[in-house]
C-alpha cells in the first residue's frame, strides 16, 4: 500500500499574526475521504548555550498556552529571509546578552507532526562572550545559569516540559558528557 494522502480541497480557516490554520479534505490510500486540520507556524531555532564553566544558560518565561511560567532553552522564530544559524546567534544575544563563538547544529525536528508544519533547528552554543541584543519589549524573561549535569538530571526527572529543552539537553549530552563519544562508537 502506498502511504500517500491526496489533497482534494484546501482552505484557510484562520490567519493570524503568528500562524495559519487550514482544513484539508483528502483521499486516503484506500480511496476513502477524510478531513485534516493543518497548522502552519513559522520555523524556529532553539539553542543550548553552555559556557566555559560548564553551565547551561536557561530562560524562565510565562507561556500563555500553559497558563504558567516554565524554564527552557533560548528559542525564537526565524525572521523572513533569516538563516537558522543567524537566528540562533540573534536569539542568544536578545535573550541572554551572550554571543557564542562556536555554534554546532544538533538536529532539526518537528514537534507535532500530526498537525503542524513548523520545524525547530537545534544548536549547541559554546565559547560564550558578552553581546548586545535588541530585546523584545513584549518578552519578559528571567535568566539562570546552572551546571549542565544538573539541567540534564532535571530534564530526565521531567522538570522541564517543553520538547525543545528536553531534546536540546539530551542532544547536547551526547557531546558534553564525558565518555559519550566512546559510548556512541560502541
Amino acid at each position: 500500500m502506498r502511504l500517500v494522502e491526496k489533497v482534494i480541497r484546501r482552505r484557510v480557516v484562520y490567519r493570524g499574526g503568528y500562524l495559519t490554520a487550514e482544513r484539508w479534505d483528502v483521499r486516503l490510500p484506500d480511496g476513502r475521504r477524510a478531513r485534516r486540520d493543518i497548522v502552519r507556524p513559522p520555523d524556529a531555532v532553539a539553542v543550548v548555550p553552555v559556557d566555559a564553566r560548564g553551565r547551561v544558560h536557561l530562560v524562565r518565561q510565562f507561556r500563555p498556552a500553559l497558563g504558567r511560567a516554565i524554564t527552557e532553552i533560548p528559542a525564537g522564530l526565524l525572521d523572513r529571509g533569516e538563516t537558522p544559524r543567524r537566528a540562533a546567534l540573534r536569539e542568544c544575544a536578545e535573550e541572554l546578552g551572550l554571543a557564542p563563538r562556536r555554534l554546532r547544529k544538533l538536529c532539526v525536528f518537528y514537534a507535532s507532526v500530526g498537525f503542524s508544519t513548523g520545524c525547530v533547528h537545534l544548536f549547541l552554543a559554546e565559547d560564550l562572550r558578552p553581546a548586545r541584543g535588541h530585546t523584545d519589549p513584549t518578552e519578559f524573561l528571567v535568566t539562570e545559569a546552572i551546571p549542565f549535569r544538573q539541567a540534564l538530571r532535571a530534564a530526565l526527572a521531567n522538570r522541564y516540559v517543553d520538547a525543545k529543552t528536553l531534546l536540546g539537553l539530551l542532544w547536547a549530552a551526547r557531546i558534553l558528557t564525558p565518555g559519550a563519544k566512546a559510548r556512541r562508537r560502541s
